[in-house]
């Protein structure tokens, strides 16, 4: 699962554990995949493109990784640096300006080189901030083990989902954005401290892919992984 993380700080956590703060290096825009949490109904749109897992490029130690978003509106589109610090998930519905119609999904990559460490990983967490929520509908945004990405990326040519690994129903208290959501991603974490993966790649959707109620945009530039140490 290719994806680039760096490292941007340590700290220690209240409980004494040693925590890993790392970072993104690059931008790109993704469109949001199908949910499979629990109360939602699942269902795969778009096409998945099958690859092996095999890590993509590490990137530089304290920046931003690799991150784009698909649209369905727009499958043959690639957004990677064409969408500023957004990255949209969930499906848009605009009379104004259908360009950005469609259902959406985001990949971010993630440094994974200082997780190659002794140590037993406690946990991990993808932390992004919502930047904007087109309502306070209690709709999840998902977080998947993915595929690496591409400059070229589109919706027609998206990594492989490979599994859910946590989702997070954000606040239904106004306003319903600007605000941190933390994932838990210590599967992904995990298995790139064993196998030694330079990067990982993230995939956020929201789990209600048939309402527009469900969308919401993310900055990419706010990413961090926070890993606890054992």
């Amino acid at each position: 699962m290719p994806t680039t993380r760096s490292l941007t700080g340590r700290r220690r956590s209240r409980s004494g554990y040693a925590l890993l703060a790392c970072g993104l290096v690059g931008g790109l825009a993704a469109p949001a995949a199908v949910a499979a949490s629990p109360g939602t109904q699942t269902g795969q749109t778009g096409t998945s493109v099958s690859e092996q897992r095999q890590p993509g490029p590490a990137a530089p130690r304290g920046r931003v990784g690799l991150w784009t978003s698909v649209n369905s509106g727009s499958p043959n589109r690639a957004y990677h640096g064409q969408t500023d610090d957004i990255a949209r998930v969930g499906k848009r519905d605009l009379r104004n300006n259908r360009e950005l119609n469609g259902v959406w999904r985001s990949f971010i990559t993630m440094g994974a080189q200082d997780l190659h460490r002794p140590g037993t990983i406690r946990k991990a967490e993808l932390r992004i901030r919502n930047a904007t929520s087109q309502s306070c509908a209690p709709y999840n945004v998902e977080a998947w083990d993915t595929g690496r990405v591409y400059p070229s990326t589109t919706w027609h040519k998206q990594p492989r989902w490979y599994r859910l690994l946590s989702w997070v129903s954000p606040s239904q208290r106004p306003p319903c954005q600007n605000r941190t959501l933390s994932f838990d991603v210590t599967p992904s974490a995990r298995a790139a401290q064993q196998n030694r993966w330079p990067s990982m790649t993230l995939g956020l959707k929201a789990a209600n892919e048939r309402s527009s109620d469900a969308y919401k945009t993310f900055n990419p530039s706010t990413a961090r992984l926070v890993v606890t140490w054992g």
